[in-house]
């Protein structure tokens, strides 16, 4: 399929541009930061397959839209009226939305990125953001500096198996994933530098696609084509292997309990987490930090 076809068929929640065989794709829910829901949840292996596919294809730069790269779950109708995610449902009645719309696009969603798309690959983390196995499973990971995420599915009744907790615990280290796991532990764009998770931290939006770009034209000018996607193939063996023995698995479990258990998608947790993420990010800059409390926590020094 050519760009032109599946860049058109993707339009709903990707706006993409190519040039000299890097493509950039933006995440969206009607031109802003996206509602994640059923349309992007498939959207997004359905563009690693076709984008994967497409020989024109050097590098792909991934990432979202406005200020945020999630602006949160569910779908907003055309009065502006929040409606919830209904596909992404724990009742066992309809249970087959659980394998189409959870299950079955949520494994291919990572295997196709890591595995169809051979090429190297550079996420934007812009803003708030959840599902940032997106951006942090890319080779080259860039975020702004107002990034924050949170892990949301223990805190949300949830068993956390569809891919986030591979690349987090991978990136981040075991003893302290298990913390931000169990904890909701806010982590923001310094911290996630500081832990290794991130690559650079830029100002806002638009100048992590610039930096993203730039990278991009560095990466196109040093390695020959084929030089490029078989390096891709080396750096990305670990998560392969990781991906392999675990996701699909892991993610049965998560559906498992999505099932027997009340796992609301649709959960407030993500709004009343954006009045956590201030608090730690405003005393990160006074050099203190928040720990994670039931209360919310207060400032404190850091002992080191």
């Amino acid at each position: 399929m050519s760009f032109a076809e599946y860049s058109e068929k993707l339009k709903h929640c990707f706006t993409m541009k190519r040039t000299n065989g890097i493509l950039e794709a933006r995440l969206h829910t009607d031109g802003d930061s996206m509602q994640w829901g059923a349309q992007a949840h498939q959207g997004l292996h359905l563009f690693f397959d076709w984008a994967g596919r497409d020989p024109e294809n050097e590098i792909i730069i991934l990432g979202g839209t406005g200020k945020d790269f999630t602006k949160g779950i569910g779908r907003v109708d055309k009065e502006g009226v929040w409606h919830p995610a209904t596909e992404f449902t724990s009742n066992p009645a309809e249970s087959w939305k659980m394998y189409d719309f959870q299950y079955y696009d949520g494994t291919n969603d990572i295997e196709g990125q890591v595995f169809d798309v051979e090429v190297p690959t550079i996420g934007v983390w812009n803003g708030a953001a959840f599902h940032t196995d997106l951006v942090m499973f890319s080779d080259i990971t860039l975020c702004t500096e107002n990034a924050w995420t949170t892990e949301m599915h223990f805190r949300t009744n949830m068993v956390p198996g569809d891919g986030i907790q591979i690349a987090w615990r991978e990136l981040m280290g075991r003893k302290r994933y298990a913390y931000a796991e169990l904890t909701g532990e806010i982590i923001t764009a310094r911290k996630a530098l500081q832990l290794g998770m991130v690559n650079e931290i830029l100002p806002d939006t638009e100048a992590a696609y610039a930096r993203a770009w730039e990278i991009a034209e560095l990466i196109m000018h040093t390695g020959t084509r084929t030089t490029r996607r078989i390096t891709t193939q080396v750096l990305r063996q670990k998560w392969k292997e990781d991906i392999a023995r675990e996701l699909r698995s892991a993610f049965a479990t998560e559906m498992f309990v999505t099932a027997t258990e009340h796992s609301p998608h649709d959960a407030d947790y993500w709004l009343r987490a954006h009045e956590e993420a201030a608090l730690v990010m405003a005393a990160e800059k006074k050099g203190k930090i928040v720990r994670p409390r039931l209360d919310g926590g207060q400032e404190e020094d850091e002992i080191k």
